[in-house]
This record gives structure tokens, sequence and C-alpha cells, in this order.
């Protein structure tokens, strides 16, 4: 299935917030505004058509100002969100083009990107109907008991870590959130809600580290990692 595919881009939320309540997206990494590198890797990626950012409420106007100053051509509109993630992908949903029958999801919280990752993220999504971007744990895993003694040890050689983004089909993503709503359900993870109406992902392999900024320290991982 060659589907017109859209990117949404979420920039606001606790999600995309640092524990003092900051907005990530807007802070400065390595001369640049944080939300610049992920919306970089979906302009450069062949497989999105258009993109459309959601952020909050008073900052939609700084968002376009910064798209406009980085020349970021796919970006088609810019919405205000809401708290949670998928409430504001809802948000981004409403303004897709009509053609649109595939969206890839990410929040801007993750820069460590690359447009190679977007692209294989889409082609899988083309080909299961949706897909997501992860990595192999791997070793040993270990539960513990009280006071942190070690309870049982589990191979973790058959386990991933579920990363972003995350692109489905989106008749797919419309009946997951129906059914979520449906249920009153917060969807906080959009594999599992899709695992709930039986339909399969495909698991991306990133060979590369994908940060979520949560700390100063954070910052200097991914400083490194995008020189």
């Amino acid at each position: 299935m060659n589907a017109t595919t859209w990117g949404i881009v979420v920039t606001c939320g606790k999600s995309e917030q640092m524990a003092s309540g900051v907005d990530v997206s807007f802070l400065d990494l390595a001369g640049k505004a944080v939300f610049n590198y992920t919306l970089q890797a979906f302009e450069h990626s062949h497989e999105i058509a258009g993109v459309i950012v959601v952020t909050a409420p008073e900052r939609v106007e700084q968002a376009l100002g910064l798209c406009q100053l980085y020349g970021f051509a796919k970006v088609r509109k810019i919405v205000a969100g809401v708290a949670s993630f998928y409430g504001s992908v809802q948000q981004g949903l409403k303004a897709v083009g009509e053609d649109v029958q595939m969206v890839c999801l990410h929040g801007a919280g993750r820069p460590c990107i690359t447009h190679a990752l977007v692209s294989e993220v889409v082609k899988g999504a083309r080909k299961e109907g949706a897909a997501a971007a992860s990595a192999r744990v791997g070793g040993q895993l270990l539960t513990t008991g009280k006071g942190d003694v070690v309870k049982d040890v589990v191979d973790a050689s058959a386990h991933w870590a579920l990363q972003s983004p995350v692109a489905c089909r989106l008749d797919w993503l419309q009946q997951a959130l129906a059914a979520a709503a449906k249920k009153k359900q917060q969807p906080e993870d959009l594999v599992e809600l899709l695992g709930q109406i039986k339909k399969p992902v495909k698991l991306v392999a990133n060979p590369r580290p994908n940060i979520l900024l949560r700390q100063p320290t954070d910052f200097m991982m991914a400083v490194a990692l995008l020189a």
C-alpha cells in the first residue's frame, strides 16, 4: 500500500516537558530549538508528504515563526494541543489532508531520530499496517522483592524497548482511539491500543540511542549524538 503519509509532531503536554514543567521542544540544543531536529528528520524523509505540528496554545505563533525561520516546507499547519499526547494527536488528525491514508507520530522531546529511521518506520507500516521504532533489550533483566533483593532473572534476548516514531494506517488509528474512548481509557501507548483491536505492529530496529529529553544530562548526551 503506497499510502500518502503525513507526520504529526507533538511538542506539548506532560510527556514533552521536563520535571520542572518546562516545554522541552523550545529549549536550545546546540544552537537550535529542540523540535528543529525532529522536523528536520521529517522534512528530509521521502516517505513524508506533509507535517502537522501540535503545540501548546500559547506557543502557536512561536512555533510558526521557528518553522518559517528554518524553512520547513512540509509543515502544513500548526494547531493547538492539550495536556495528553494522544489528545494532541487527535487535534492534529483534524488538520490532515483528505488524501492522507497513513500518519507517523512522534514526540519532539526525542530529537535524535534520523530521516532514515522515519522512512523505515513508514515503509514498515505500509507493509504491515503499523510499525514502531524500537531497540532490542538483550542481556538479562532482574526482578526484585523486598529490600531490592533479586527475586528472578529473565532472559531479555527476545524483548524490545518501544521507541518513537510510530506509523499507522489512519483508519486503524481512528479505530484504536475510538475503542479507547468507548472504554474511557487515556491512551499512552499506541502499540498497546492496536493490540487491543487485534492489529499487528512491525518493530523497526533503531541502531542509535533515541533519548527522551527529561533532565540536563540528557541534553549533554543529545549534543554528542547530534554532533
